[in-house]
C-alpha cells in the first residue's frame, strides 16, 4: 500500500510540475508578444492612423448605407 501511495504522490508531483511549466511558457510567450508589440507597431495601426480614422470610417459606412437605402 505504501508503494502505491508514493506512486500516486509522484504522479501528482509530475502533473503539478507540467502545469507550472505550461504556465511559465505561456507567460514567456505573452511577454515576448508584448515586447514585439512595443517594438513593431501593427500594420493596421499605421494604416488606420488611430481612433479618429476609425470614427470617420464608421461615419462613411453609415452615410453609404443611408444613401443606398435612399434616405
Amino acid at each position: 500500500m505504501g508503494s502505491e501511495k508514493r506512486r500516486i504522490s509522484s504522479d501528482s508531483g509530475d502533473a503539478y510540475a507540467r502545469v507550472v511549466r505550461r504556465e511559465e511558457l505561456q507567460q514567456e510567450l505573452e511577454q515576448k508578444r508584448c515586447q514585439d508589440d512595443i517594438t513593431q507597431p501593427d500594420a493596421e495601426d499605421k494604416a488606420e492612423g488611430g481612433d479618429s480614422d476609425e470614427a470617420s470610417d464608421l461615419f462613411r459606412q453609415h452615410s453609404h448605407q443611408q444613401s443606398m437605402e435612399g434616405g
